[in-house]
């Protein structure tokens, strides 16, 4: 009760027109020209924006095959291989995906890979595609 009618006194209380601060806050930018409010978006701090800037030539971003492949091969479980630019080979399941990685679960490790370093990647069933045909 006594907390109201403190609530109501305050409300009522005359305000003073001196510099006090009455709880309102004002939000101060300042003035920069313009040259210096451009922001490049390839040197930011996060070093994997480059991947995900679309050229902007008008091409559609994706024709979602990709994520119908990586969905179709995380639904059946299907055992994967993995040749990276540098020829290491891995082997395992895809667990996850998104435009820049893809998670690898080997053996009862995980592994995440940046799509830039995959060569080419292939159903360990299937074996070794032949040479140059995924370049």
């Amino acid at each position: 009760m006594a907390l109201k009618k403190a609530l109501v006194e305050h409300k009522s209380a005359p305000r003073n027109e001196d510099n006090t601060f009455n709880g309102t806050r004002k939000l101060i930018r300042p003035h920069l020209p313009p040259t210096e409010r451009r922001r490049d978006p390839v040197h930011t701090d996060d070093p994997l924006t480059h991947a995900m800037i679309s050229d902007g030539h008008g091409v559609p971003e994706s024709s979602h095959a990709e994520a119908f492949y990586f969905q179709k091969q995380m639904q059946q479980q299907t055992e994967m291989t993995v040749v990276l630019e540098d020829g290491e080979q891995l082997h395992g399941f895809i667990q996850w995906y998104d435009k820049c990685v893809v998670k690898l679960q080997v053996g009862r490790n995980r592994v995440l890979i940046y799509k830039p370093c995959i060569k080419y990647l292939y159903k360990a069933s299937e074996g070794r595609p032949a040479s140059g045909v995924m370049k």
